[in-house]
């Protein structure tokens, strides 16, 4: 009878420690980072009143005849299961979402903790909030050469610093990026107009657009604000009717415009042609760029040609005995304003005003001009070594077919300062031959890419494209305490499209010095600091720690761990590595008690204590009765 009383006795104290726990998980329902516990229960001694029997002889086998003596603890296992997330907006406030552990220091020794309310303290320390122990982590390093910060965390972890004095040194612009489309529809838009002769008959001539060595010699500067355009005029045939030039100021109208006095010729002679050769007036004595089409309007010759006493020789091998061309002498001096096209049908060029092109005999037929600035300007803030600020604007002009190029935008730096500009070839040369760089050239190609990237010389009369890369400005800085910086624009990411312009530098390096205004901490723990300048800056890294059985952590108070003999060693590392999970920064994690799960065992362990209590009364019972045996 008292073994049965003995067995109350023992299940009346398992329950007891169960319903410990439930209370304490309980209790611990809004506790940050609380990972509740379960109770479970084993067999005591038993006693074999007599012991099993194999089967033997005719007779089956017998079981043991065992009565056991209550039960026993087991285990107290702590649950880690991934607690819900509550938002708190408090920036130094952190979730785990994963297996890691925040690893916290008194100064002698590591503990561990779920339990992410952190705060910075007077020195700038992170800290746990609840216990004052330093949170564990890496500090950023700084390059003193250039002042970039960087996190090594191959170092040991110590304590997070983040001082509200952090300066973040100026640094020179090395470097810049542009990207973006450059609009491949400005500049003069190709037309075509049909003019009547003088029999009634119908002729379309097109117009097409082009940039020559003689309209840069006519603007004077090849990024002048007006515009010069050699204009070649075709019929129906695509053979060329006539040339001329119109020079576009920055409103869209015409400052001056020209037919050149174009012959036509038949060669004679292989190689040559001469006065003999045209049919027409020849121009006055006089020196002439000349410019020798093909019956397909291809350009064969272009070149500086001297009229004589009437006579001039143009000589070249592609010219061939018998076939036709024309000759252009380039001469704005007795360019006139209007070409025929047939007899009785001319064309009148736009010499001032609105470019409109119209019938000499019929005004009312016209054509305006489309055009479109082929100028798009962007900046970017450049900063010297002492973070002094320059504007540097780049500015670029489509000069579209141009030499073997057919789709070429020249570019020129600039600083609202006036600081002058040079240009630096892939080769460190400033200058191709005994001409200074003035800028830089671009091509396209016909999906809109860039093929090339060279420099251009102007010597007044030419412009010169170089044949080697050139991408790097360089100004002096010596009056600001500075000597020379230097960039390299990457361009390879921009396009010509026809569509709007919105090439712009979306990256340069260099900054003004920055004092630290803010931090935040984001998902891998690293701690990012916003600095006056407007630019952030890695200042530190939270570190994390997994073990191979975190329910193995001996469990201290303050929500804080240690490790034990059977939790295994911390691995500590970075968070979204090994396994250790990622951070919620403005977060807590919460308790993983669910409260009805604790309510029902609460009342499992309410009933076992009940039914084990009677148990203990029902054998007094029995041993009273045994006891009366004696009256």
């Amino acid at each position: 009878m008292m073994r049965s009383m003995f067995s109350g006795v023992a299940g009346m104290r398992n329950f007891q420690y169960a319903i410990d726990v439930v209370g304490n998980n309980i209790a611990n329902v809004n506790t940050v980072g609380f990972k509740g516990s379960r109770v479970t229960f084993q067999t005591a001694l038993l006693q074999t009143m007599k012991a099993a029997r194999s089967p033997q002889n005719n007779i089956g086998g017998t079981n043991p005849i065992q009565i056991g003596l209550g039960s026993q603890l087991a285990t107290i296992d702590k649950i880690m299961t991934q607690g819900s997330f509550e938002n708190t907006g408090n920036k130094t406030d952190l979730a785990i979402q994963g297996d890691g552990f925040f690893v916290l220091s008194d100064g002698s020794q590591y503990y561990y903790t779920r339990a992410g309310a952190l705060s910075v303290d007077t020195n700038g320390t992170l800290i746990q909030s609840s216990t004052g122990y330093k949170v564990q982590g890496w500090r950023a390093i700084q390059d003193p050469a250039t002042g970039t910060r960087y996190v090594d965390t191959n170092q040991p972890i110590g304590d997070i610093v983040i001082s509200a004095g952090m300066t973040m040194p100026a640094n020179a612009t090395t470097s810049a990026t542009m990207e973006g489309n450059l609009n491949s529809s400005v500049g003069p838009t190709p037309f075509s107009m049909t003019v009547t002769d003088e029999d009634g008959n119908e002729h379309s001539v097109r117009f097409v657009f082009s940039k020559t060595d003689d309209d840069f010699v006519r603007q004077t500067d090849p990024f002048s604000t007006k515009q010069s355009y050699t204009w070649t005029a075709y019929d129906e045939n695509n053979a060329v009717v006539s040339v001329g030039y119109i020079v576009m100021n920055q409103y869209g109208n015409v400052d001056e415009a020209g037919v050149y006095q174009n012959l036509s010729a038949t060669a004679t002679t292989d190689g040559q042609l001469t006065q003999a050769d045209v049919s027409g007036t020849i121009p006055a004595d006089g020196d002439y760029h000349a410019v020798v089409l093909d019956s397909n309007g291809n350009v064969i010759f272009s070149d500086a040609v001297t009229i004589s006493g009437g006579n001039f020789t143009i000589s070249d091998s592609d010219i061939v005995n018998g076939q036709n061309y024309t000759v252009i002498f380039y001469d704005e001096t007795t360019a006139s304003d209007e070409f025929t096209v047939a007899t009785g049908a001319n064309i009148s060029i736009p010499t001032a005003g609105e470019a409109r092109f119209y019938e000499s005999d019929n005004p009312s037929n016209y054509n305006v001009l489309s055009y479109e600035s082929p100028k798009y300007v962007t900046a970017v803030q450049m900063y010297d070594s002492l973070g002094n600020a320059y504007s540097v604007y780049v500015e670029f002009t489509r000069i579209g077919e141009f030499g073997n190029m057919k789709n070429a935008w020249i570019w020129k730096a600039y600083t609202a300062s006036g600081e002058p500009i040079t240009y630096i070839d892939a080769n460190g040369q400033s200058s191709d031959g005994t001409n200074n760089y003035v800028g830089g050239i671009i091509n396209f190609n016909e999906s809109g890419r860039i093929s090339g990237m060279y420099g251009v010389t102007w010597d007044g009369s030419q412009l010169t494209v170089g044949n080697t890369e050139l991408r790097t400005i360089s100004f002096s800085a010596s009056h600001r305490g500075d000597s020379n910086v230097t960039a390299a624009i990457d361009f390879s990411s921009m396009t010509q499209f026809s569509g709007s312009n919105s090439a712009a530098f979306t990256y340069q390096n260099g900054n003004a010095l920055g004092t630290l205004q803010s931090f935040a901490i984001n998902e891998n723990g690293e701690i990012i600091g916003t600095f006056s300048n407007g630019l952030t800056d890695i200042l530190g890294q939270v570190a994390l720690a997994v073990f191979n059985n975190p329910a193995g952590l001996t469990e201290i108070g303050d929500s804080l761990y240690i490790t034990s003999s059977n939790s295994g060693l911390a691995q500590i590392g970075t968070a979204g590595s090994g396994g250790r999970g990622t951070l919620i920064p403005g977060a807590l994690e919460m308790s993983n008690v669910d409260l009805a799960e604790e309510f029902t065992r609460m009342i499992i362990a309410q009933r076992g204590f009940q039914a084990n209590a009677r148990v203990i009364t029902t054998a007094d019972t029995i041993l009273g009765e045994l006891v009366a045996l004696r009256r």
